[in-house]
Parts: structure tokens; sequence; C-alpha cells
């Protein structure tokens, strides 16, 4: 059998349709529908014009069904091609050739400094349309909105604090001590902001991916770019849209504490095991107090977004107009997050060769922030949460909050102090384009960006640490402004079988950043809050910085077709940027790929299988400029130094040595990907293959103390990526009133270390619970990936009676830890790696169904192959969760729980495998269900209501709440290597929820 006729069974097997419709009726039709090459196509849908009754075609794309009479139209259509009409007239037998529909295929995509057709696209670029964006539930960023829609894209909701970060990371992270996000180009603006925009005012998203798509942006494509269109109005009659959800977020996961008793009771028996007095009289034991403080920190919150977007214009003018208000109470009590955004976007053209346009955004947050930084602070709260004794009462008599041996509960910490952060976010720019000729245009893009915050916090004086200051305030103002100006020339030219694209042009970008923080303590009242810092009258600290960088830029690039079946694209950007040594400071980025459309060759052809097929290959070299600030220069601290033993002088010192050859980190990527089409593009899939390698790898190495510093910034090291992609869209069903189609994509990414520069290893510490000195927790070198595990291999607990020479003083109910090199002894020697953060599988597969006019969409996303320290859970085993409850004692032996927490011995640690668990997961990340009411198709008003279901189930074997958890990124304060090297943390992270939304959307 052909392999043709072999597919198409299958695909009409998989379809389960086929059932002929019914018709009492004069006349009997029947017969064959074909494309334009004369091959049979399955799975038409044949109809009687008017009615949602038909047939599909069978495997040989025949058909066969009763119509009234000789007036009846016959419509047939087949998702790819034109849908053609038919009179049924005097004919009784039919063939029928559908014309492919190639808009899919010529379809614009954006790029860097222009658009191309999608069947034109020789790199590797993930395209989304709003219409696939997750919005609704509490989406309040553009990365939120597409996780899970783009291969090889990974996205993890790091804090579910309202407003809360995220982690994207396109084909695994490149560096160790630069930040590995992509670079968001908004309408043409790079903003720094450009994650952070109202989801609403997005028209697509292009994510650029491999070498070939990122090159045009030089120094700043390493780490892939992703580019936003928002909304503009169209030439036509003025539509307004009205856009709104209200929901509810409730925790979807708790932890299990003790009661009051079994806390009282087990602190007691601790006691009494080290020959310490009960803590707790037969009376606390008889007082019932016992306090869920999770339950009492948390609650259902509500979400809610507002949208009003107008456009409309003609031929000459269009305009677009979006206001949105999103707000999100925390499921953390006394957290939230609103934002109030405007967009407003125009065109003008001024006869037939030049035209203007200008985008401007502006937006204010205001949100009350929590510190989740994975500390054991007071302020960290989710820690108090988690440790504190249920057998402590939240409130005394009065309604003061009540303490614990001169220590404030949980309670307080989240309650009492002040913490506000006011963001401010501006964006204008601004272009004009003119046609020099039919073929050459030139066009100026200019604009400016501001990003300013303040952070108020105010420690109150009912607190312990602030009665001991009398109240303490702090102010941290930042603002950060970005000038942009870029020009190009763009010539597109078509003569005889050659086509020609080309783009030539200039950028610079001129970055400040000035920031102020004071910290004053000692007031009369707490009145002022942080409002009036001059009523502190001791001051504690009082700093400010302010930076300065500039980038300048030439680029160029080239895309060549041959018979548009040969196709070519060239890249080149110099960029030069005042972060960089004297001797380094510019940098070449190259790239060039072709393509082959092999689908339009005869001998394809003739195989009837493809509908379109395309094979690529790219090769390139970006970089990666975001490091700190002046790092090529000597740089100067203040410091204090005491000459006479009495008094103190201040002075400035030397705090790093300067490195005139600093330059860029340069990832050397290569790309070969397949695109293809089938049934008329009713299945498409995209496949790529690529290895990446990022070279000078900027990294503090240590050098002889006698130069006055123990390290130095250099480049040195080398990392490596590769992986595995594959994108599926399926348009399974299409007859009558009924839709079902599928998007899904997989990817697969293993990243190891090539080189550290000589350095045989990285190791970064983690905070420890049991209070004392960090310990280390990750370990990096040579074959390893980043953030991996480093630890004790737990064996259990030793028994009554069991000796085990590694441990030789351990008394019974003591961890044991495995003896992994074999001396006998178990020390800092028998760590080993225990696991890795990096999910190797990522995935998102979505499903729509429409039938008339309803519609339901599922999206379920997840990732597999990596691992999270739960720390969560050893806190609570160490303390007071209930599985304290089967610790070892004489008469429980049968457990794998010690006596008393992992800090107790000089064996060992807490870093160990027991709490390294697989956090592999796949998630219902929202389903939404629609109904359009049905006005009529001459109607303008269109209203729809809908109902979303966010996080509404998880399935993993992670025993904590929330697989997507990472402490350290999720910490606005964490450093770029702390988010590249300990990511996998979970450890006193906001909780985690799920909402319930309801929706109203009007068009009129």
């Amino acid at each position: 059998m052909k392999l043709k006729a072999i597919l198409s069974f299958i695909f009409v097997a998989l379809l389960a349709v086929g059932s002929s419709f019914g018709q009492t009726g004069e006349i009997r039709v029947s017969g064959t529908v074909t494309d334009a090459k004369g091959a049979e196509i399955p799975g038409a849908n044949v109809s009687l014009a008017g009615t949602t009754s038909g047939v599909i075609t069978d495997t040989e794309g025949k058909f066969s069904l009763a119509v009234p009479n000789s007036q009846s139209v016959l419509r047939i259509s087949f998702i790819g091609y034109k849908t053609a009409e038919i009179t049924v007239g005097n004919q009784t037998v039919f063939k029928v050739t559908l014309e492919e529909d190639s808009k899919t295929l010529d379809q614009l995509v954006v790029v860097g400094y222009g658009t191309q057709k999608k069947k034109d696209l020789t790199g590797a670029v993930s395209s989304i349309a709003s219409e696939s964006l997750n919005l609704g539930g509490a989406t309040s960023n553009v990365a939120q909105a597409f996780q899970g829609r783009a291969a090889g894209v990974q996205v993890s909701q790091s804090n579910s604090a309202p407003g809360g970060t995220t982690v994207v990371r396109i084909r695994g992270g490149n560096s160790i001590s630069s930040t590995n996000e992509p670079l968001y180009v908004v309408d043409g603006f790079p903003s720094e902001t450009g994650k952070d925009i109202n989801p609403n005012d997005i028209e697509d998203i292009q994510i650029l991916k491999d070498a070939s798509a990122t090159a045009i942006y030089g120094a700043r494509g390493a780490n892939g770019v992703v580019i936003i269109t928002t909304k503009r109005g169209k030439a036509g009659k003025a539509q307004v849209v009205f856009d709104s959800y209200y929901g509810v977020q409730k925790v979807s996961s708790s932890y299990e504490k003790m009661t009051g008793l079994q806390a009282m009771e087990i602190t007691n028996a601790k006691n009494a095991e080290k020959g310490l007095p009960a803590l707790y009289t037969p009376t606390d034991l008889a007082s019932g107090i016992s306090n869920d403080w999770f339950k009492l920190a948390t609650r259902n919150a509500s979400v809610q977004s507002y949208s009003l977007t107008a456009s409309g214009g003609n031929d000459d003018t269009r305009v677009a107009l979006s206001l949105n208000y999103f707000n999100q109470d925390g499921a953390l009590k006394n957290t939230d997050y609103d934002r109030y955004s405007v967009r407003l976007n125009a065109d003008k053209q001024f006869g037939k060769r030049f035209k203007m346009g200008a985008n401007v955004y502006g937006a204010h947050t205001f949100s009350r922030f929590k510190n989740y930084d994975g500390s054991i602070v007071p302020s960290n709260v989710m820690y108090g949460i988690l440790s504190a004794s249920p057998a402590v009462p939240a409130y005394n008599a009065n309604g003061t909050f009540a303490r614990f041996q001169g220590r404030d509960n949980p309670l307080a910490w989240l309650l009492a102090p002040t913490n506000d952060k006011f963001g401010n976010k501006v964006n204008v720019n601004a272009f004009a384009e003119y046609m020099i000729t039919d073929e050459l245009t030139f066009k100026v893009n200019a604009g400016t960006e501001y990003n300013g915050f303040k952070e108020g916090t105010y420690l109150p004086r009912d607190l312990v640490d602030g009665e001991k200051v009398k109240g303490r305030a702090t102010v941290n103002d930042n603002a950060a402004y970005r000038n942009l100006v870029e020009a190009y020339f763009t010539y597109i030219k078509t003569f005889g079988d050659h086509s020609v694209n080309a783009v030539a042009g200039v950028s610079t970008q001129d970055d400040k950043t000035e920031e102020h923080y004071s910290a004053v303590q000692n007031f009369s009242s707490d009145v002022f809050l942080y409002n009036n810092l001059g009523a502190g009258t001791e001051r504690v600290t009082s700093t400010s910085s302010k930076i300065n960088t500039k980038i300048a830029s030439a680029y160029g690039r080239i895309n060549y077709g041959f018979k548009d079946k040969y196709l070519a694209t060239f890249t080149i950007r110099r960029d030069g940027s005042s972060r960089f040594g004297e001797n380094n400071r510019y940098g070449y980025f190259p790239s060039g790929s072709l393509a082959w459309r092999i689908g339009d060759e005869e001998f394809v052809k003739t195989l009837n299988l493809f509908s379109d097929l395309k094979v690529r290959a790219s090769y390139g070299v970006t970089g990666n400029d975001r490091i700190g600030d002046y790092a090529y220069m000597t740089t100067f601290s203040p410091v204090n130094v005491t000459l006479d033993g009495d008094n103190s002088y201040g002075g400035v010192a030397a705090t790093r040595l300067p490195n005139p050859d600093l330059k860029w980190e340069s990832t050397a990527q290569l790309d070969l990907g397949v695109d293809m089409a089938f049934l008329g593009g009713r299945i498409s899939a995209t496949f790529d293959y690529y290895h990446k390698k990022t070279n000078d790898l900027l990294m503090n190495i240590p050098i002889g103390d006698w130069q006055g510093f123990s390290s130095q910034i250099v480049n040195a090291g080398a990392i490596q990526n590769k992986g595995l992609e594959l994108s599926l869209n399926t348009q399974n069903i299409s007859k009558g009133s009924f839709r079902w189609k599928t998007a899904l994509n997989i990817a697969y990414n293993k990243q190891k270390i090539l080189d550290l520069g000589g350095r045989p290893y990285i190791i970064t510490t983690t905070a420890n619970p049991y209070g004392g000195r960090a310990v280390d927790f990750t370990k990096l070198e040579p074959g390893r990936e980043l953030s991996s595990f480093f630890g004790y291999q737990y064996a259990g607990v030793i028994k009554t009676g069991e000796t085990y020479a590694p441990q030789p003083n351990a008394p019974a109910g003591s961890p044991k830890y495995v003896d992994v090199n074999g001396d006998n002894v178990i020390n800092a020697n028998d760590r080993t790696f225990l696991g890795h953060a990096n999910p190797h599988y990522t995935f998102g597969i979505g499903n729509e169904f429409r039938y008339k006019n309803f519609d339901l969409n599922i999206f379920m996303q997840g990732a597999l192959d990596y691992s999270l320290y739960n720390a969560n859970a050893l806190i609570l085993e160490s303390g007071f969760g209930t599985s304290a409850l089967n610790r070892w004692t004489p008469s429980n032996q049968n457990t794998d729980i010690p006596q008393d927490g992992y800090a107790t011995t000089s064996y060992g640690g807490y870093i160990n495998s027991r709490f390294i668990e697989d956090a592999s997961y796949l998630r219902c990340k929202m389903i939404t269900l629609g109904y359009e009411l049905p006005f009529g198709q001459a109607s303008r008003v269109k209203v729809r209501l809908y109902g979303t279901v966010q996080n509404l189930f998880t399935i993993t074997g992670y025993t904590g709440t929330d697989p997507e958890v990472n402490t350290k990124a999720a910490n606005s304060g964490s450093s770029a290597s702390s988010i590249n090297l300990a990511s996998g943390l979970d450890y006193t992270a906001f909780p985690s929820y799920r909402s319930y939304t309801l929706g109203l959307k009007i068009n009129f």
C-alpha cells in the first residue's frame, strides 16, 4: 500500500468521523475532492450551504449525500484550502478541485528591524498569536502569558506572590555570572520592562531562538530575543472592546503541622532526652492553645482585570488606545499588587511615500511585599510560619501580638511591618519612514524609557526588633532611564527568479541609573511610617549611586531568494559597549543561514505527501553584555580606619583589580531545522536540533593575595547546551459546527560545563535552617550542569544496638550516611552529586474545541527530569510538622526520620538525598469555557462570557507545594550568579494557589 494511503487511513481513523448525514430528498449526489495536483483529499467537509449538516470525504477523497433539489448548493472546505461552492443543477457526480490557501505561509512574521513571510524564514522562530496566550486567572506579565506555548522556551513561575517574578530560559542557560534572561523588544524598542507590560495589549509574540534570528541584536542576543508587537488601529469602522474578569484565588496546598498539645509534648520529650527540664507545665498542656499559623496567615484572595480598547481609522490615519486596571490580592495576608496602565499607538500616512507613528505606554504599580529570600531572619515570614510552634498564642488578651521567649510570633511579622513599593514606567518611541524609491526605504526610530520605583518600609515599635531601635524606616528610590536612536535602510527588490531583502543601519543607546537609600531609627511615634525620615533621630545609613552605560552599533542583514525555493540570510552586527575594557570595547557578531523549500521541487510534489516542506541550517555568534557595570575598572568604596587606637578616620580603598581586556561572553550556535505540513496544512510540524557553545565566560578567578585581592573578574571558561525541539499543530476535526485543533510542543536540553578557567569547581552555599554558618549547596565542575546539588547520601537511621563503622560515635537515632569513598569515615569527602535543578524536558499541549457559539480551551504544561531541594520538609521534620511525630525513639525504630534533626552530630549534614526530590510534573495550567451570545451575523455587537480555572491540578511525585518554585530567583536581591548556580531551592516560598475567574468581553 502506498505511504499516502496509509497516512490517510490512519488520519481518518484517528478523527473517528465519516458518518454521513441522512436526509430524505429527491437527489443523491456524489463525487471526489482533490487538490490542484489531482491528489485526493480525505477528511474534507462537504455540506449543504446554509446548514450544519454534511459529510466528510473518505480515504480516497470520495463523498455521497442527499440534497433537496437541483438548486441546492454544495459547500466544500478543508483546512489549508480555499472553500468552494457548487450549485447542483443537473449533475449528480462531481469532481471538485480545491485551491491551496497560502495565507498561512504568506503570513508576515516580525523579525529584528523588519518583517518576513513565514515561508521565507531561514532561522528558528516561534510565533504566538494573541488568541493563544494564557490570559485570565492571575496573568500579570508577558512571560506568564506564553508559558508552555513555544518549544525550547522554559518559563517558571518562581514566585507566586502578587506581581511575582518569572524565570525565562531559551534553549538553556549560557552564563554563570551574567543573566540568562532573554532580551525583550516591544514595538522595536529593547525594553528592560518588556516582560511587565499589560498582556492584553499584545497582538503577537515572536521568539527568536537561533543565531540566524538573534544575531541582528549582537551583544544582547545570546539568550534569545522576545519580540512583542502591540495592537494597532486598523482602517475601517471604529471598534471598542471591553474585557474584564473577576476571580478568587485559593491556596492549593498547605503544610501539615502538629496541634498545640502535640508540639508541647514533643518539646518536653526532646528536653528530657537531652537531660533538660520540661518547658511546658501540666497547666500549659491543658490550656488548649493550638494555632495553625499557615491558616491564620492565608486567605481566599481576589484577582480582577478591566481593559478597554478603542481602535480605528482610515487609510491615512490609524489609532489604538487601551486602558487597563489589574489587581491581585495575595493569598498571603498583607500582600497585594495593583497596576494601572495606558497605551496609545498611532500611525499616519502622508501621501504615498511618507508615514510616521508613535507608541506611548505608561504604567503605575503599587504592591505590598514581604521577604521570601530563604533566610532565617524574622522578616522572612514564611520561615516563621513553618518553624513556629502551634503552642504559641497569636494575640494577647488586650489584642496585641503575643510573644514567646522574647520573640515575636510570625503573624506579627506578617501584619505589623509596612513594606510598600511604588513603580512608574513610561515608554515613548516614535518612527518616521520615507520610501525613497519603490525598493528603498529609510526609517528612523527614536525613543525614551523611564523605569522608577520607590520602596518604603517601616518596622514598628510593637515588634521586638522595632522596640529595640524605637522604630526603623527605610526609603529606597531607584530611577532608570534609557534613550535610543536607530536609523536604517531597507531595500526590497525582485528581478526575475531572484529576490533581495536587505537591511543596514546604526544604533545608539544611553542608559542611566540612579539610586538613593536611607535608613533611620529612633522615632517618637510610629505614625509617620517611612514618610518623614527627619522624625527619626538616628541615621543608620545613607547611600547613593549613579551608573551610566552606552552602546553604539552598526548592523546589516541580507535575505536572498532564488525561485522562492533556495533561501539564504546573512547578518552581522558590530557593537561597542562602555561596559567592557578599552582593549575589547567592540565586538562582531556574524551569522549565516540557508533554507531549501524542498516541497516545491517536482520530485517531492509527485509524492503527493507534503503540503509544505522546508529544511534549514544556520550558524552564528551572538553575545551577552549584561554584567556588572564598571567591572573592567578599579572601583573604590568608603572605609573607616583607626590610626591612633581611639579615633576613626574616613577614607577610600580599592575594591577591585582592573582588567582592560574584559569582553563579551560569546555564544556560537548551530541549528538544523525542518518545517513540514501535510493534508493541505491540516497537520504542520517543526523540528530543530541545536548545539550552542558559550566561550569567554565572565568569572571571578582566584589570584595571589600578594596583589591585595583574592580574585579578579576575567573571561575564562565555556559552557555547552545541546537540544531537540518539536512543535506540532493539527486541525483534528472540522465538520459542520464542530472544530477541534491541537498545539503540542516538546523540547529536550542538556547542559554541560566544559571549562571553568582552570578552577576545579565552584561551590555555592545556602542558609542553614538550624542557624549557624551557611553550608555548601551546589557544586559546579566540568562535565556537570548549572545548579547541581552536592551533599550526602542519606541511608536512614542508626538503630539501637547497630554498629556502623563510618560513624562510630553516633548514638542510636542519629542520621546515617553512605560512605561514598569507602574510607570508613563520614566526612566532607563523602559528599556526592545528588541531582540537578534544570529540567531536561519541557512541554506544553493545548486543545481548542468549538461548537456553534461555545468554545473550550484546555492547556497543560510541564517539565521532566529535574529535582528540587525541599528545605521546607527539613524544617517541618526537624520542628513541628506532623512528620516529626514519626521520629526515631526507642519505641519507634522503624522510621527514616532521625531523633532530633540533622545538625546534632559531627557526621553528615542537612544537604542530603532525603530532601532532594524528583520534581517532574504535568500541570493543568488553564481551562477556559466560553459562550458567545447569538446576536446574529448582522450585529456589530459581540458578547462573550467565559470562565477560567488556573492551576486546576498538578500530577507530580514532588512532596513540596509547587514544583516550579525557585527561591533564589524569587528574591529580587539575588545576584545573577546565585540564580544560575543555586536554582532548585524550595525554601519559604510564597504559597501557591488555584484561581477561578469569570469574564465578560464585549466588542462593539
